[in-house]
């Protein structure tokens, strides 16, 4: 056909009568290309020095794009007829067509691209990593959109986009049994960088949770891949630097003569607070990918309200999987682990369950120390924190606490002097643990007759004055408040040890007095100050309050 377009006309010499030129046709505004009608000639005759220009062609035509729909869906539907001609000789012709944008076609085109994918798959399984790869990295936008929206509301191109691959990956699932494996690579491989935006981010685990709804058999992988990226994210957020002296500062501050927080003055702080401190992008967009992960445990768990036990199990154990492979060993995690303390909300069974599996891994002396001592702390945490979890169920872990901790003290009874503090690094924690819980939990227990009881027959005053000395190895302020407690309810006396460790520590010129940091200071579930999905989690805390900054939210109450 003769070229219409001025600016094709101005390169006009250069093109064959027969070429690029002929494969031209007119319409308004735009040139698209012909594609031509014998395809099977065409890659039948690639080989051939005769056919390989023609060859060439069609794929330049098929990577510019600029077909009419009906032109492409004519040629989609004769290429179905040669699909057993698509062999490894014929790659750059699949990975031509692959890279059509069909997404946004008319139906007849949308529907005819599904049918050519699954029939290439199906007859040609050698190009069924590129098919997914691409099928996967559509999930993603093609612009990096980072303008405010509301989490979970997504473009309408977007989401039409989305049922499409859907629609196609369903079907691959089903009829290529080697399938799963190659989508689960791709997944991997695709996920967005860092560096990508929220909406990206978002959008991309969406997709993942979608896939779920028809591939249940791959839900363990995926939630733990997800878990794996969200924590990625959560340990890339830069900590406060605000120390917690400062915090201490900010929170007197608002406190008014009585003793309690002004509001007037809480709402001040907070938005001076808001003012000095902007929100990292990467917190951002970990809040809205945790927001949607959140939803879609309740939503999987919940049925009009109604609790799912068959639900919630399953996926129970499939985010035990993910916590006890990504969460438990990394150190550093603000936000991710709070996955476990939502569904730990769900049913007092759960959190029962999670609590002796946690035990079980304190009391495993085949477990790295590290681990056992984190698992402690989140046992500690746990219970001291969350609304959810009874009296009773603290009365029996405060029990399994010291229980454990007197008979390691009775294990080294024998041991004349202690003068190699690290390998009782998980003692202490216990140590540190118990004395946490019992700081944050006491009240229940002094209020009633048989609450001081369970506490005296605690024994605590041997746990405090043994040769191991918990007192020295602890955090200095729960060492504090425990004493204090202890002391005004006459359950053991620490402040004379407490005197005592201090004057050990006294410099000596020409030694080193500072103790090896064998007992962290972790508690995971402290603090949740992401915006949006903090709206689930804050609920589940024990004497929520609005909070003034990330960490003082508990201490201004």
């Amino acid at each position: 056909m003769s070229v219409v377009s001025s600016r094709v006309s101005s390169v006009s010499s250069i093109l064959k009568a027969g070429g690029v030129r002929a494969q031209f046709i007119k319409q308004p505004g735009k040139v698209y290309f012909k594609l031509p009608k014998n395809v099977k000639n065409i890659l039948c005759n690639s080989a051939n020095s005769d056919g390989i220009k023609e060859y060439e062609k069609l794929i330049h035509s098929l990577k510019e794009g600029a077909i009419k729909d009906s032109d492409l869906t004519e040629f989609l539907t004769e290429a179905r007829q040669c699909i057993s001609l698509l062999d490894i000789r014929h790659e750059s012709f699949v990975q031509a067509l692959l890279q059509i944008e069909w997404t946004n076609r008319s139906p007849e085109v949308i529907s005819t691209y599904k049918f050519f994918l699954q029939d290439l798959v199906c007859m040609q399984t050698l190009h069924i990593k590129i098919v997914i790869n691409r099928l996967v990295e559509l999930f993603k936008p093609a612009e990096d959109n980072n303008a405010e929206h509301e989490i979970g509301q997504f473009k309408s191109e977007d989401m039409e986009r989305l049922n499409h691959i859907h629609d196609i990956l369903h079907k691959i699932l089903e009829v290529v049994p080697m399938s799963d494996k190659v989508l689960l690579q791709s997944l991997v491989s695709q996920f967005p960088y860092i560096v990508h935006g929220t909406y990206t981010h978002e959008i991309y685990i969406y997709a993942l949770l979608q896939i779920l709804n028809y591939a249940p058999q791959l839900r363990s992988n995926i939630l733990v891949f997800i878990i794996n990226r969200l924590v990625m994210l959560d340990v890339n957020i830069p900590r406060e630097e605000t120390s917690n002296d400062e915090e201490d500062d900010v929170v007197d501050d608002c406190i008014s003569s009585n003793g309690k927080a002004d509001n007037n003055d809480l709402i001040k702080i907070n938005n001076d607070t808001d003012k000095r401190n902007t929100v990292h992008p990467t917190a951002s967009t970990l809040d809205s990918c945790m927001e949607l992960f959140l939803k879609y445990m309740n939503e999987f768990c919940f049925a009009n309200g109604v609790l799912q036990i068959e639900n919630l199990r399953t996926l129970y154990f499939d985010i035990l999987c993910a916590f006890e492979a990504v969460i438990l060993p990394t150190h550093g995690s603000q936000y991710v682990q709070y996955i476990m303390f939502y569904i730990c909300s769900f049913r007092t069974v759960i959190t029962e369950t999670f609590t002796n599996w946690l035990w079980h891994k304190v009391t495993d002396p085949n477990v790295a120390p590290v681990l056992r001592q984190t698992a402690v702390y989140y046992i500690s945490s746990l219970h001291a924190t969350a609304s959810f979890i009874s009296p009773g169920l603290v009365k029996m872990t405060m029990s399994n606490l010291t229980l454990w901790i007197h008979k390691y003290i009775i294990s080294q009874e024998d041991t004349e002097y202690i003068d190699d503090a690290k390998p009782h690094a998980v003692f202490y924690s216990v140590c540190q643990a118990f004395f946490h819980l019992f700081v944050a939990r006491h009240k229940h227990f002094v209020e009633s007759k048989n609450g001081i009881l369970f506490l005296q027959n605690l024994d605590i005053s041997k746990i405090v004055t043994c040769k191991l000395n918990p007192l020295k190895m602890c955090d200095t302020k729960i060492v504090r408040d425990f004493a204090d407690i202890t002391s005004t309810y006459q359950l053991a006396y620490c402040f004379a040890v407490i005197e005592n460790n201090e004057r050990n520590r006294l410099p000596i010129f020409g030694m080193k007095s500072s103790l090896p940091i064998l007992v962290p200071n972790f508690f995971p579930f402290e603090s949740y100050t992401l915006e949006h999905s903090r709206r689930r989690i804050a609920p589940l805390f024990r004497n929520t309050v609005a909070s003034i900054d990330s960490r003082s939210v508990e201490k201004c109450k």
